[in-house]
């Protein structure tokens, strides 16, 4: 075989592997600009994490059930110093 048989055998592949790879860098780059125009919904300017309604709802939930602790604790704590005064 001499080279010029070799090279033509080559380069078809080399045209289709550039063309794969130009395809994926394309592909790439649509999921990049598709992921930073979601991410002001995610994030603010400032890179704290905004809250969807559904965290926002169970931060709330949570900080209700944590206050209701809090004051079930206190009159307990209220209690045991009234009986400890006696």
């Amino acid at each position: 075989m001499n080279w010029g048989e070799i090279l033509k055998m080559v380069i078809p592949i080399l045209v289709i592997s550039i063309g794969w790879l130009l395809g994926q860098v394309s592909s790439f780059s649509n999921r990049l600009i598709s992921i930073e125009s979601k991410m002001p919904a995610l994030i603010t300017s400032e890179g704290v994490p905004t809250d969807s309604p559904l965290s926002a709802s169970h931060r709330q939930e949570l900080k209700e059930e944590i206050q209701k602790e809090i004051n079930n604790l206190h009159v307990r704590v209220t209690l045991l110093e009234e009986r400890n005064k006696k």
